[in-house]
């Protein structure tokens, strides 16, 4: 297809693609949100977006304007503009850490100056050129010369707290709304540590090995990073981690691990083992967090905590489920392994492996039947982008690769594609029998039986 035609059709995907959205919020009654306002004023509007026949649509907008801008864009800016992307990362750890977001939460569409939004001894110039950048790149709003105001995206950054809450950098993002917390970690210490990304990438000759990783070059340090942010220096890194991880709900809520596989299926008193999450502060967290929101499964003994180190032998041998969620993504195969062959180990024939991860897609179109792995398990096929979209909807789905680097930088982890868990099932001794694809978070749920 010629380059013009390429760009007829992706501009046609667009207007198909806003027609269906359209038809959505037409039958409910609503609007579709604007960019411009300053609050997330209508939560209806906003929840429709997890509607899959509207977010699978978003999917084809966001993937074929993206594929537009590069395909007009200057090859040369194109990929200047790329190796400046963490300014607008440290921009935004900048507008974070300063509560911004929460001092123009009240100024509605006309915004505040400068000078009233920088704190105490703030440089309101620069402020100002942080903001301006990102308002450049859609998060905030100048209205005016060295006037900002929300947007619809930079106020999810309000961690929905008064500004006296934040009198010190730990009680900014304790019990936070939204996702400032993960924002600010990844703006922090993912920004350091991806940096030596290109020193492992050249060092390792192909094996993750221990004290290489871009975490351990950034740090100047051999521990793994579970034991390093548990020494006594680290204290905020290790509470703002758990604080970042507390957030996840702004795209993944709890009950999403409802959503895929039949849990109804299982008998009444089937006993189900959440592994992972298991050192002992996180024990004592997990505690607390039951014994606030759900203390009559602690009094009935439904629920009970167990420290355990998951490289060693599991002492539970009677599960009906052996639940991983967002674990096995944090190591390299070899540790992977290990960790599924303890579960083997200690499996019944009708014990079930839950490994609740995501499953990287290729960004290029699938290969026909017979080219790729030979199975025919349920769930393993999914849609498509449509041509000429990048196979994997491109920076419509960048989130799960960016994260895939994320995990391998800090734990020699990664996102796997469906061949690569096959192959770590393998080695460990499970069959992967069936996929769950819940609609709206990006995790899926892989059902595996001990083989």
């Amino acid at each position: 297809m010629a380059a013009i035609q390429t760009l007829r059709r992706l501009v046609d995907i667009i207007s198909e693609s806003l027609d269906s959205i359209e038809g959505v919020y037409g039958r409910a009654g609503t609007q579709f949100p604007n960019l411009n306002d300053s609050k997330l004023h209508d939560q209806a509007a906003e929840a429709l977006q997890h509607d899959p026949a509207v977010a699978s649509q978003i999917l084809n907008i966001v993937a074929a304007a993206s594929q537009i801008s590069a395909a007009v864009s200057n090859p040369a800016m194109f990929v200047l503009n790329a190796s400046h992307a963490p300014t607008i990362t440290a921009c935004l750890r900048v507008a974070c850490e300063l509560d911004v977001a929460e001092r123009l939460r009240d100024a509605g569409s006309e915004g505040l100056h400068i000078e009233t939004i920088a704190p105490g001894k703030i440089d309101s110039g620069l402020l100002a050129r942080v903001l301006r950048l990102l308002a450049t790149h859609h998060i905030f709003r100048e209205v005016s010369p060295d006037v900002f105001a929300n947007n619809r995206i930079s106020a999810v950054l309000d961690k929905g707290k008064a500004l006296e809450e934040s009198s010190s950098t730990e009680s900014r993002l304790a019990n936070a709304t939204g996702p400032a917390a993960v924002v600010e970690m990844l703006s922090d210490d993912n920004t350091k540590v991806v940096a030596f990304l290109g020193d492992a990438v050249q060092t390792t000759q192909g094996e993750v090995r221990p004290g290489n990783l871009p975490f351990n070059h950034a740090f100047k340090t051999d521990e793994i990073f579970y034991t390093w942010v548990e020494r006594p220096e680290n204290v905020w890194r290790r509470r703002r981690f758990g604080f970042a991880m507390d957030a996840t709900a702004a795209w993944e809520p709890p009950q999403a691990i409802l959503i895929g596989f039949d849990w109804s299926a299982l008998q009444a008193g089937s006993l189900v083992v959440d592994v992972g999450g298991d050192l002992d502060n996180a024990i004592k967290g997990a505690k607390l967090h039951w014994q606030s929101n759900f203390s009559s499964h602690i009094d009935s003994e439904m629920v009970t905590f167990q420290g355990h180190n998951f490289f060693t032998p599991q002492p539970i041998t009677d599960a009906s489920i052996f639940l991983l969620r967002s674990i096995v993504h944090n190591w390299p195969d070899e540790k992977a392994v290990q960790i599924l062959q303890r579960l083997r180990a200690a499996a019944q024939p009708t014990t079930r492996l839950l490994v609740v991860d995501m499953i990287l897609a290729y960004a290029c179109a699938p290969l026909v039947s017979g080219e790729t792995h030979a199975v025919t398990i349920e769930g393993t096929t999914r849609p498509s982008a449509p041509a000429p979209l990048l196979a994997n909807w491109g920076p419509a789905s960048s989130f799960a690769y960016t994260l895939d680097l994320t995990v391998y930088s800090f734990h020699g982890g990664e996102e796997r594609t469906l061949g690569a868990f096959l192959n770590v099932f393998a080695r460990a001794g499970w069959k992967l029998v069936r996929v769950y694809h819940p609609p709206a978070p990006q995790l899926s749920h892989l059902e595996c039986i001990p083989v």
